[in-house]
């Protein structure tokens, strides 16, 4: 097992039986995403490593949990966010070609990962574009308390 917080991961230190990536990465290294976000609470990821050659494959679940701002009421909405990775890692596109040209490329300069950045880019891929409270659909929002006039109200 390889601990999520780790910065780099070797593709050939990877075991050819397979290895995992479990836990917590280190998200409060990622500014990006704690600027897109209200507050994050939890990031987790319980990934699967198979390593073939100079390809790693990369199969499981990044998960966050915290707030995102609702750009319907602008109030604060809880998220959990479960999203499904199936990445492969090298270091050219023709390497992961030749083992699984179905996965998304992520690219390891010399065979070296940088970890924090590859999951800070799934997280924040994960994201909605447009992040709407589910409950609201007209009136006071249930999820922040704040009601929003209708745009046909100043007409």
């Amino acid at each position: 097992m390889i601990a999520a917080h780790v910065s780099t991961l070797l593709i050939s230190r990877v075991s050819e039986a397979g290895d995992q990536l479990l836990g917590e990465p280190d998200f409060a290294r990622w500014a990006r995403l704690l600027q897109a976000v209200q507050r994050l609470d939890l990031a987790s990821v319980d990934l699967r490593l198979q390593r073939r050659g100079r390809v790693l494959l990369i199969d499981g679940e990044l998960r966050l949990q915290g707030l995102l701002r609702c750009e319907r009421c602008l109030g604060d909405m809880p998220c959990d966010i479960r999203q499904q990775v199936r990445v492969g890692v090298a270091d050219t596109e023709a390497a992961l070609v030749a083992i699984d040209a179905e996965r998304e490329l992520v690219m390891a300069a010399d065979g070296k990962l940088a970890v924090q950045d590859w999951l800070e880019e799934e997280a924040l891929l994960a994201l909605p574009l447009l992040p709407r409270c589910m409950e609201w659909s007209s009136g006071i929002c249930p999820v922040s308390g704040i009601e929003v006039p209708s745009l046909g109200a100043n007409q």
